[in-house]
């Protein structure tokens, strides 16, 4: 990587200020139920506006910060833009071309690596690490982090996070078909195999299917959109991808262009966007719909038709809203709930070319509503990408502090024309709250009041709240609620007033607390008020092993104690102990040692011991639970049962030595 001049990580801050959608304007932006967060133009995100545009755009989260990202994909490579503040974004840089630049540029990702295709020549696969995202204090040119040659240029690519089978479409190879690639090792992909025999897929979904099919629950799904070769909308079956099945397809009447679906909440519907019909047949825009409950027998219902009269491009559906960049309309937001009644109403909407309606090819590209946050990222093709905060309905507290409470509230705000009367229910808390407030009857605020908390383990809890129509659908929204009272403080199972350390694993041991999730560790030196802590951890285990480089001083006194904590808080401090280091000789440690044989083990064990008086010996399993203790009164031989242990790793200590110990 090399980085580029720090002077346009300076401009690359600079973006349109955020904008709430107040009737029915966001700025120069006309809207409807969603606000405005911020926008970087193409000069912003490492393009050039005299020759790039924006396609495709995605969405990413560190498992390790948290932070989110969108991936966009611009003519001259995929961009990358911190959004953890999503009204202040900042671009990191660029993973270049493989070849040259191109309109077309599309990108998934499966844990922490995005695939790129794109319609250059000789273009291939990128994979890229995203973990380095990170790390980037300046705006850098970033290289690929692995290649795949197997085909050149492509249209699209979707992939299966479950199977790890990537779908490369539009390429010169099966025809333009499916062109399937294990991605199991993303930095090694693989070529297992293709579809031809429908012709040229142009955009597509491949998944590992979970819908009302029983049939298919659990094969690898494939439905491609195949343009205007008349195969329509195609489904397929590549569980196997050497001997792929043609499951059945439907060419709908008046296509223009069967350009790119996805499949409803409830999986038993598929949405299609036909890019052509509003050129071609002078129609407005139009959403097909399609009856997917049997793959083996596609039915279509009908159209959903807008009053709109720009292109459709993209759709994608969260919840049972559908998020569609329909090029200089805007991103559109529909309220999918009725579906399977055919029935599909515009709910919300951010037109990012507010010049006109035209059915032509500028405008929003694509858009990414899956990002946890809520935020909805959007390509506008010559005006950089936005982000947008669809406001159609949302808690206003998501995350609620109920300790010691035996009720709380949940806010809920509508402001959407949503399938009103609703009806509210609450799952994922266990024992027996008590709703109250749950009949919502139209746009506006309403609280929701959980009781009888005192029901409820202590713990935190992920709860979705539920607002269900008279005909059985749900809008779902999510949150966390946290409930109990802070752990009691553990006790201290004793250590000698003096320990012979010599770089041996010491291992400190407490008592598990009930309703402890983790606890805090701390060893201080001629200190027992522990204003001065030489070393803490905080553990989900009840005990610590000191780090290998850990140093004792001779002679000094060390104290230490800990804390039980849970999401309501922390206990007191234990009780401390106090004991020193003195140093041992080669002989000392070679009478602290024991052997333990055979290990692995089955039913039983046998401990040498060559500790003189009385020794304590416990074993541990992988959670730091003692499972297992007895004494030994003198040195020697001993024998310990195991058999009524699972399989597994342990820890045995004797007096104060470990080792592990497997179980067969």
């Amino acid at each position: 990587m090399k980085n580029l001049f720090l002077s346009l990580f300076m401009a690359s801050t600079v973006t349109a200020a955020a904008q709430p959608c107040i009737g029915g304007m966001a700025g120069i932006y006309p809207c409807d139920n969603v606000d405005l967060l911020s926008r970087m133009t193409l000069s912003e995100i490492g393009a050039n506006p005299n020759n790039d545009n924006t396609s495709d755009i995605w969405g990413w989260v560190s498992p390790v910060t948290g932070k989110e990202y969108a991936l966009v994909a611009v003519s001259n490579g995929l961009a990358f833009v911190d959004i953890s503040t999503p009204e202040a974004p900042v671009y990191l840089g660029m993973l270049p071309s493989h070849t040259t630049n191109s309109l077309w540029r599309d990108v998934e990702t499966m844990d922490n690596y995005c695939f790129v295709g794109s319609e250059a020549s000789g273009h291939g696969l990128q994979v890229f690490d995203l973990l380095q995202l990170d790390n980037v204090t300046t705006p850098t040119s970033f290289t690929e982090s692995a290649y795949y040659g197997g085909f050149g240029h492509s249209h699209t690519i979707a992939l299966d996070p479950v199977s790890k089978i990537l779908m490369a479409m539009g390429s010169s190879t099966f025809n333009g078909g499916p062109h399937l690639v294990d991605i199991s090792n993303p930095l090694q992909p693989i070529l297992v195999g293709g579809y031809q025999d429908a012709g040229y897929t142009h955009d597509g979904n491949i998944l590992t299917y979970n819908g009302p099919d029983v049939n298919h629950q659990g094969d690898v799904i494939v439905v491609a959109c195949n343009g205007n070769n008349g195969y329509g909308v195609v489904t397929l079956n590549v569980t196997d991808p050497t001997d792929i099945i043609f499951l059945d397809n439907y060419n709908y009447p008046e296509t223009g262009y069967t350009h790119q679906g996805w499949f409803t909440k409830d999986m038993a519907h598929y949405l299609v966007d036909d890019e052509l019909d509003e050129q071609n047949l002078g129609t407005t825009t139009r959403t097909h719909i399609f009856d997917f409950s049997d793959l083996d027998n596609i039915g279509y219902m009908n159209y959903y038709l807008s009053t709109n009269t720009s292109i459709d491009h993209n759709l994608y559906i969260k919840d049972q809203f559908v998020y569609e960049s329909n090029y200089r309309s805007g991103v559109r937001i529909l309220d999918a709930s009725r579906v399977s009644t055919g029935v599909l109403n515009e709910v919300g909407y951010f037109d990012l070319f507010p010049a006109n309606d035209l059915p032509q090819f500028s405008g929003t590209w694509s858009n990414y509503p899956f990002l946890p946050s809520g935020v909805n990222l959007a390509t506008s093709m010559y005006d950089g990408f936005f982000v947008l905060r669809p406001t159609l309905l949302y808690l206003q507290n998501n995350n609620l502090n109920a300790c010691g409470q035996s009720a709380d509230t949940l806010q809920l705000k509508i402001n959407a024309d949503l399938q009103f009367p609703l009806t509210a229910n609450i799952t994922g808390i266990p024992g027996f709250p008590v709703f109250s407030g749950v009949n919502v009857t139209g746009t506006g605020s309403y609280n929701i009041v959980i009781s009888d908390l005192g029901t409820v383990p202590t713990g935190t809890f992920n709860c979705t709240l539920q607002l269900i129509t008279t005909f059985g659908e749900s809008y779902d929204l999510f949150f966390t609620i946290t409930t109990g009272t802070p752990p009691a403080a553990p006790t201290l199972l004793s250590v000698p007033s003096t320990i012979q350390y010599n770089a041996l694993d010491y291992q400190f041991n407490w008592t598990a607390m009930p309703g402890a999730t983790s606890y805090f560790f701390e060893l201080a030196e001629n200190d027992n008020t522990f204003g001065s802590v030489v070393y803490s951890a905080n553990v989900t285990s009840n005990f610590v092993v000191l780090p290998a480089n850990f140093s004792f001083m001779e002679g000094k006194t060390y104290s230490w104690r800990v804390t039980s904590v849970n999401g309501c808080g922390s206990s007191a401090a234990s009780a401390s102990e106090d004991f020193q280091w003195i140093l041992a000789g080669v002989n000392e440690i070679a009478e602290r040692e024991f052997i333990v044989y055979p290990n692995p083990a089955e039913s039983e064990v046998f401990i040498q011991n060559f500790q003189s008086g009385k020794s304590l010996v416990s074993v541990y399993n992988a959670t730091g639970q003692m499972v297992l203790s007895s004494t030994f009164n003198q040195p020697g031989v001993h024998t310990l049962s195991v058999g009524d242990l699972s399989s597994g790793i342990y820890t045995i200590q004797v007096g104060r030595i470990t080792k592990r110990l497997l179980i067969k």
